[in-house]
């Protein structure tokens, strides 16, 4: 399956390991006396910079590889949603997809899936995919130590799996945020890490339907992953207050999936 997928860039990990070579060289230089402090601060500039391009760009590749996109062969890309089940806005993205007879995959947040088993179930009855997109989902995620979030990811997957899904083979970092805990917490669950081609920005309270248009449309392509959300941001431990726009973007986007041929399917579709 995997043969068919687009990744990230094979140049950001070695990257990340010459980044830290300089430095060491560089400090080692400047307690020598042989190269000037200058030269070790920009050593320290240029690996800080290094790690943010690999926490915040997926396809820079510098922690791990991130599938992008699949395989521009055939009319198919793969609509993903995050941060649900939401018992509001779920069932509303649900009969969308079913009213255009297009299927998704949903990263969902296990604790929502274990609020929400029988969103779970429809999810499944209706032919969608469900996958990891970790148990609390938190800004914080990414800082955490491997182990924390291999205790974090593994209580998403028997959350989703008890819910009635099948395990996820795949997983989408909270936030979009990688880190080398991250990678390799996924990795040692068996979980891919999937990124996007475009994404919506539908979890920000900013962005409007017509502005989270203009970021899709250009992508629609064979091949292209798109990010939605259809779980709100969560306000509080007790609430989800803010509902995304996500149906009123698909409301949109879907015709315009059909008007250039292209039908939307899961992630395993895509890239089996």
């Amino acid at each position: 399956m995997t043969d068919r997928g687009v990744y990230s860039s094979r140049v950001g990990r070695p990257l990340y390991h010459l980044s830290l070579v300089l430095c060491v060289l560089a400090l080692f230089g400047w307690l020598w006396g042989v190269s000037s402090l200058l030269w070790f601060v920009l050593s320290i500039v240029m690996r800080v910079a290094v790690i943010a391009l690999g926490s915040f760009v997926a396809s820079s590749g510098v922690f791990g590889r991130v599938l992008l996109r699949g395989s521009t062969d055939r009319p198919m890309l793969a609509l993903t949603f995050d941060d649900g089940p939401d018992p509001e806005t779920t069932p509303q993205v649900l009969s969308l997809l079913a009213l255009h007879k297009a299927r998704a995959t949903f990263f969902v947040i296990g604790e929502r899936a274990m609020q929400h088993p029988s969103l779970i179930a429809r999810l499944i009855a209706e032919g969608h995919q469900v996958e990891n997109h970790s148990h609390r989902h938190s800004w914080a995620t990414a800082f955490g130590p491997t182990s924390q979030l291999v205790a974090d990811f593994s209580a998403a997957q028997s959350s989703i799996v008890s819910a009635g899904a099948p395990s996820p083979r795949y997983f989408r970092a909270p936030i979009g945020i990688l880190s080398p805990p991250i990678v390799e917490a996924a990795r040692k669950l068996g979980l891919e890490l999937v990124g996007w081609s475009a994404k919506a920005r539908d979890g920000w309270a900013s962005t409007t339907v017509s502005a989270a248009m203009t970021r899709l449309l250009p992508a629609l392509q064979p091949g292209a992953i798109l990010l939605l959300h259809d779980g709100g941001e969560q306000l509080s431990a007790q609430r989800t207050n803010r509902p995304t726009i996500a149906p009123q973007v698909l409301a949109q986007l879907l015709p315009q999936l059909e008007a250039r041929g292209l039908q939307a399917v899961t992630l395993r579709e895509l890239l089996s």
